[in-house]
């Protein structure tokens, strides 16, 4: 099968929504099909000139030379079957013949209803409700109810479509995997003390500033508290300074810097469509203290293998984290549910999924 996704930009940057595409997109190609992901040229803007064609400048030199993109995604690698390219703007005339050519976010579906027959049958893989810095949102649900079958990485996606109207038949819930070779428990694990890994974003959608006002609270019972956080970008400067930060760039330093490093991971998240770092700390043997975000109540269960609490609720945050603080037995039960429901987690296994919706479009 002739395969091709479709990406708003090239990440230089860890994002979870970019790996699932290069995740299926490695799978694919090892199985032999031919795979091409485009990605849109990223343009600053001339409000910062020197950056603006710097970007462009680089971006042309990593486009013209063969497997240049590949070997500037550092943080995740690519398999040599894929075809990665980039071109000036996501127009029809630039996508390759195809199959099946697969949107990865609500402006690149947009373009769907623009291809011919020859790009292939257009399928939207749906991976969060995008409607985070959107001034009108009613263009994501405007997109969400086209008659495009869609792809969804959780029930609670599903849900949210079938809210707005979107028929159940029009819908795949294809779940994500785990790198599990990657996200692991330590050979010799260590006693991870009063410490906390939390990932911090600089939107909105992280919910950071929530957590960092739970954290502090917990501090005040708990000065001995180490706070191992991580991001994908510089450290942001609202960030109190007790608070340890790691601009971790790929997983194994998210594993080793953060999830194994700590007892508790924290989860803020206003929403998520799935929900990765819950499910990398779990799989590192770290329990979770999440928000009711949407994503991960897909696999966390409140009491089992969790401690879920609601949005923006810094309060219940703090107590969750100190009562599994002052009670090792319940973190230690958290802990091993933890692992078994991550162990269930496989790519091999999502892609056999992706791949019976994508023949069932075609």
């Amino acid at each position: 099968m002739r395969i091709t996704f479709i990406l708003p930009v090239f990440s230089r940057l860890p994002s979870g929504g970019f790996r699932v595409v290069y995740e299926h997109a490695n799978r694919l190609a090892k199985r032999g099909h031919q795979v091409t992901v485009v990605h849109e040229q990223w343009y600053e803007g001339w409000h910062k000139p020197l950056r603006h064609v710097y970007e462009i400048a680089r971006d042309r030199w990593h486009s013209r030379r063969p497997g240049a993109l590949s070997e500037w995604l550092r943080w995740m690698p690519i398999d040599c079957g894929v075809r990665m390219t980039m071109v000036p703007k996501l127009e029809p005339d630039r996508l390759p013949d195809a199959d099946v050519v697969i949107a990865t976010y609500w402006t690149t579906a947009r373009l769907l209803s623009r291809l011919a027959e020859r790009h292939g049958r257009p399928v939207h893989l749906v991976q969060g409700y995008e409607i985070w810095g959107v001034e009108d949102p009613t263009q994501v649900d405007d997109v969400l109810r086209s008659d495009v079958p869609k792809i969804v990485v959780s029930n609670h996606l599903a849900d949210l479509l079938r809210g707005l109207g979107v028929p159940r038949a029009r819908l795949s819930v294809v779940q994500n995997g785990l790198d599990h070779s990657t996200y692991r428990l330590p050979t010799h694990d260590r006693p991870r003390g009063t410490s906390v890994s939390i990932l911090v974003g600089t939107g909105p959608q992280k919910g950071s500033s929530a957590a960092v006002a739970a954290l502090e609270q917990v501090r005040e019972q708990h000065p001995e508290l180490v706070v191992n956080a991580f991001g994908p970008e510089k450290r942001p400067s609202r960030l109190p300074g007790w608070i340890r930060y790691t601009r971790a760039r790929n997983g194994p330093e998210q594993a080793s810097q953060a999830y194994r490093a700590s007892a508790i991971h924290l989860c803020s998240s206003v929403h998520e469509g799935w929900g990765f770092p819950v499910a990398e700390a779990m799989a590192c043997g770290t329990a979770v203290v999440s928000t009711r975000n949407g994503g991960v109540e897909d696999f966390c269960v409140h009491e089992q293998n969790s401690l879920l609490v609601d949005v923006g609720d810094s309060r219940a945050m703090a107590e969750a984290l100190t009562r599994l603080i002052r009670d090792p037995g319940l973190r230690d039960r958290l802990v091993e549910a933890g692992i078994r429901t991550a162990s269930s987690m496989d790519w091999n296994a999502s892609t056999d999924s992706f791949l019976a919706a994508l023949e069932a479009a075609t």
